[in-house]
């Protein structure tokens, strides 16, 4: 094959379907290889691949020539590439990538969630799955005082900074937003790089959802981080078990206050606006409304009732442990 091959880069962000659309990606390889698109390397998430280039212990040359070889050994026409992990959106500076550009035409994916939902979210994703000792253990209120700290949710800058690396016109950026992804973010995603079956394919993953705040804050004062990672993994699980049971009651999930969620989205305003006016012909980049002032948030916080905190989240944790070491 001699024309120059696709690669697209997809970079994020978080709480975007990412793991649903890696499993999804790797299950159905086959299918999207014989239409001549290529998610490589035998893996759902290409995390490996891109900490080996930043930490230099590889270089996207290196990479994009053993992608190219590979592309070249499969019976059918490879036209396009596809990369994936979310992590590399959290970096400040992406240039190590630049080199996939002497192999590839680079177009870099990039999903875009409503920063004030995200924000919700991440905090809870921290706490939950507990890989970065900053934010692990971090109240909810010092989380949003720290909110600085994430960058790449300020999008109009952020994809700035990807067109300085790749040039103009090299990022696909589509919207999370149930509304704008009619057929669901799989579909949503495979549009990105020019799959129009994405619909049909054979759904992988499940949903990584949020714990509830309550539940979030409970897991939030457990040591997960230095735990083993199935081990981790297995205690997170239970968690998601005891959050079912409390979901179940329908509590309060919102925890944005309204007149601080509004100054929250009128600081990423015009960001919003520039990425929504170039990108898709108009001035909003989110369709659905904030919450209604009179919506009720809460601030996570375990029960102040010691019998309360043990019947409601200690207890059916432990509970859970005991009847899954039985099982073992």
């Amino acid at each position: 094959m001699t024309d120059r091959r696709t690669l697209y880069l997809h970079i994020g962000v978080h709480r975007t379907a990412t793991t649903a659309i890696q499993a999804t990606m790797f299950r159905n390889w086959t299918t999207l290889r014989d239409s001549g698109f290529l998610y490589p390397l035998g893996v759902e998430r290409h995390i490996g691949t891109f900490n080996n280039i930043f930490s230099g212990k590889t270089t996207s040359r290196q990479v994009a020539a053993d992608l190219v070889e590979r592309a070249n050994r499969h019976p059918v026409p490879i036209h396009t590439l596809i990369l994936s992990d979310e992590d590399v959106s959290m970096r400040r500076d992406i240039s190590a990538l630049q080199d996939f550009a002497e192999f590839f035409d680079v177009k870099v994916i990039f999903a875009m969630r409503r920063q004030d939902l995200w924000l919700e979210s991440w905090w809870a994703q921290n706490v939950k799955g507990q890989w970065d000792r900053r934010y692990c253990h971090m109240p909810w209120p010092q989380f949003m005082a720290n909110r600085a700290d994430f960058h790449w949710i300020d999008y109009a800058r952020y994809i700035d900074h990807i067109e300085d690396v790749f040039g103009k016109g090299s990022v696909c950026p589509y919207v999370f937003e149930r509304g704008q992804m009619p057929d669901g973010p799989v579909a949503a995603f495979c549009r990105q790089f020019g799959y129009d079956k994405g619909a049909s394919l054979q759904k992988a993953g499940g949903e990584n959802i949020s714990l509830t705040p309550e539940v979030s804050e409970f897991v939030r004062h457990l040591p997960l981080i230095d735990a083993p990672m199935q081990l981790r993994l297995r205690l997170i699980s239970m968690a998601e078990t005891v959050d079912r049971q409390v979901r179940s009651e329908k509590p309060v999930t919102l925890m944005i206050p309204h007149s601080e969620r509004v100054r929250i989205m009128q600081e990423y305003a015009p960001g919003n606006r520039q990425v929504a006016q170039r990108f898709f012909g108009r001035d909003e980049l989110f369709f659905y409304a904030l919450p209604s002032p009179d919506q009720p948030v809460v601030t996570p916080a375990l029960p102040q009732n010691s019998d309360l905190l043990m019947d409601r989240l200690v207890s059916p944790f432990m509970g859970e442990l005991v009847r899954r070491m039985s099982k073992d």
